[in-house]
């Protein structure tokens, strides 16, 4: 059968577990901008090609309630060309809890989705406790369509944070489906200041919905999952290098046969001075017995 496969934000990987960064800064005075620009590629074996392309970002932060995101990123594929635009809000629920609500669509609908919606919950349970669940619902030319769920609970401590997620593609009309896991360890509490973000996962549909530049969260100055990005209330936060993305690739596939995927990404964020920071990812995944790749990213970041 007809199968499409693609990434599906952020933010992912899109959902966050980390300690709240606005309970540990002071009052903002004036509202904070950053800007982001940068660059990834990743390599296949096996005579699949290279996926590449650029990414700029934007993210505000208001003097009151939960920051704007704006992004535009590059795609450059053996498929196709073609450039997503992205626009996000946070929305603060309380004192520990937020939801993310994006809009976002592609200039090549024959990889990129025409139209996107994200909805993404980080929600405060007790003592550290969190639990994120996220949907998106992506429409590609053909009247084709991908639905994604992810859920799963997550921990804030007071300098690292850890989330597990259960990952569910639905791809429409056919009615197939791909189920897969994600597990995201951080060390660092502080968007803006250094941290560093492990991210394992494992099961079908993965490669495609967290890889740097091609999957959930790809190279966001606030996202993700993903990527990316887990960073305190906001939901997607920075444990990644990567915005939300999706795009599609049309493979034939016999009934049950689809190849189990594997990917393991080490992201950081360095600051330089008060106004300039520089993020960075590197990745490894593999398609069992189909190929494997070796990729990265890198961003960098002004404050103003």
């Amino acid at each position: 059968m007809l199968k499409r496969l693609a990434p599906l934000v952020l933010a992912s990987l899109c959902l966050s577990a980390q300690e709240d960064p606005f309970d540990l800064e002071p009052p903002k005075l004036t509202t904070t901008t950053r800007v982001a620009i940068g660059g990834y590629g990743q390599s296949f074996s096996d005579g699949y090609g290279q996926w590449k392309g650029w990414t700029l970002e934007g993210t505000i932060y208001p003097v009151v309630g939960g920051p704007w995101q704006l992004a535009a990123v590059g795609f450059d594929r053996p498929e196709g060309k073609g450039t997503l635009f992205i626009a996000g809000k946070y929305l603060l629920l309380g004192k520990a809890s937020s939801v993310y609500l994006g809009l976002s669509g592609g200039t090549n609908t024959d990889i990129l989705p025409k139209g996107r919606v994200d909805v993404d919950f980080h929600l405060d349970i007790a003592a550290g406790w969190k639990f994120d669940l996220a949907g998106a619902l992506s429409r590609f030319s053909d009247d084709q369509e991908i639905r994604l769920l992810q859920a799963g609970p997550a921990y804030q401590g007071q300098s690292w944070s850890a989330a597990v997620w259960v990952q569910r593609l639905q791809y429409e009309p056919t009615g197939d489906s791909d189920t897969g896991c994600i597990v995201n360890l951080r060390l660092g509490a502080n968007d803006f200041a250094m941290w560093h973000n492990l991210r394992l996962a494992w099961g079908r549909g993965i490669i495609e919905s967290t890889a740097s530049g091609g999957g959930l969260t790809s190279s966001s100055t606030t996202m993700t999952m993903g990527g990316t990005g887990y960073g305190g209330r906001s939901g997607r936060g920075q444990g990644g290098t990567t915005t939300t993305t999706t795009t599609t690739t049309i493979t034939t596939y016999l009934a049950g046969s689809v190849p189990q995927e594997r990917l393991a990404s080490l992201s950081g964020h360095w600051p330089l001075s008060d106004t300039l920071a520089v993020k960075a990812e590197a990745t490894w995944g593999e398609k069992v017995s189909t190929y494997h790749f070796w990729g990265g990213s890198l961003q960098l970041v002004v404050t103003f």
